[in-house]
């Protein structure tokens, strides 16, 4: 007997598609993707897509009774939902039936007991599993909101092949210095001083070398803009705003810096290392395993203006083409998409049969 498994579309994203549709080849799964008009397109493989209407909010009565058509139509095994407003419609729309729920967590940030909306998608009872972006992360939801044995830890891939256009077509800031050592940081940074953004302009003020220009991509506040002109480096920062082409950006810079205070498994530091960047990241939880300190980039102290600053003064000295061979050569070896299908089949098998 196969298994039936519907995927929700809201937060899925291009590793995930990827990884039903490879599932979706094997003859233990059936697979279908509950997308809106927009997602559609972005099935693939055997994966079946059902039309939803699309998810607005953790409870969209409309895309609920849909959703529980499909359950009921198609004799929905297992529900997996990587997005929080995903996973409360889908338990909706799953009461009285056999279908059992698989949430996901990508984020650090703290849970209120308190705030009822927790109760309507990962701290719901009726959750049977939730897939961790990082052990931190299921270290902190095993310390007092989850069993142990309803978490697991999948760290997401990388495969480099997914910057090929990227390479292929990049992008520069115009009117850069022959002789520029470029540092860039993308990331939407606005309401959301936790990015670090702020840090990273404080940092670039402290450095006297002419030579290094910063490229931020992303959103940011007014304040960040007020503090990037207010300072000495003012014509070496250089603040983009959003982009929908941030990542052909990477290819031609020199560095690749993260400042945030708090963040998961970023994948945007897997992007830069597949394009062969020197990464200078904080030390926090997730993001700090991504790169080997001293070897693939540096760490430095969150948060720290001065630190940072020092840290890309070390990054100048240092041989950046060796340490961004080392950053592409560890996401070869150690983000294989292979292994990352294999251990969502197994907890898909593991659960289906439950």
């Amino acid at each position: 007997m196969k298994i039936n498994i519907l995927a929700t579309c809201k937060e899925l994203d291009v590793i995930g598609y990827d990884m039903l549709a490879k599932l979706s080849l094997e003859d233990k799964f059936n697979i279908y993707i509950a997308a809106d008009t927009n997602s559609i397109e972005c099935v693939k493989g055997k994966c079946i897509p059902l039309e939803i209407p699309p998810i607005q909010s953790k409870f969209t009565w409309k895309t609920i009774r849909q959703l529980r058509r499909h359950v009921r139509t198609y004799n929905i095994d297992l529900v997996y939902s990587p997005g929080s407003s995903g996973l409360s419609n889908a338990l909706f729309a799953t009461l009285g039936t056999r279908a059992r729920n698989i949430g996901y967590r990508g984020t650090q940030a703290p849970i209120n007991r308190k705030d009822p909306t927790y109760y309507l998608g990962i701290l719901n009872p009726r959750v049977s599993h939730i897939v961790c972006e990082t052990e931190d992360i299921r270290d902190y939801l095993s310390a007092g909101f989850i069993a142990p044995g309803k978490l697991s830890v999948i760290l997401k891939p990388y495969d480099i092949a997914w910057m090929e256009k990227a390479i292929q077509e990049p992008r520069q800031v115009e009117g850069l210095p022959a002789d520029a050592i470029t540092c860039i940081y993308i990331g939407s940074c606005r309401k959301r001083p936790f990015k670090g953004l702020s840090c990273l302009i404080k940092a670039f003020h402290l450095l006297k070398d002419e030579r290094l220009h910063l490229i931020h991509i992303g959103d940011h506040d007014p304040s960040d803009l007020k503090l990037a002109q207010s300072g000495p480096s003012a014509r070496r920062i250089h603040l983009l705003g959003q982009r929908n082409d941030a990542i052909h950006f990477l290819p031609r810079q020199d560095i690749f810096i993260l400042p945030s205070l708090r963040d998961a498994s970023p994948r945007v530091i897997r992007e830069a290392m597949a394009c062969g960047l020197p990464c200078i990241v904080s030390d926090i939880p997730g993001a700090r395993d991504l790169i080997i300190d001293q070897r693939t980039g540096y760490l430095f102290p969150a948060g720290s203006p001065q630190a940072l600053a020092d840290t890309i003064g070390r990054m100048l000295a240092a041989d950046r083409k060796a340490m961004g061979k080392a950053g592409k050569e560890r996401i070869i070896a150690d983000f294989k998409v292979d292994d990352y299908v294999k251990q969502y089949r197994e907890l898909f098998l593991r659960l289906g049969k439950q």
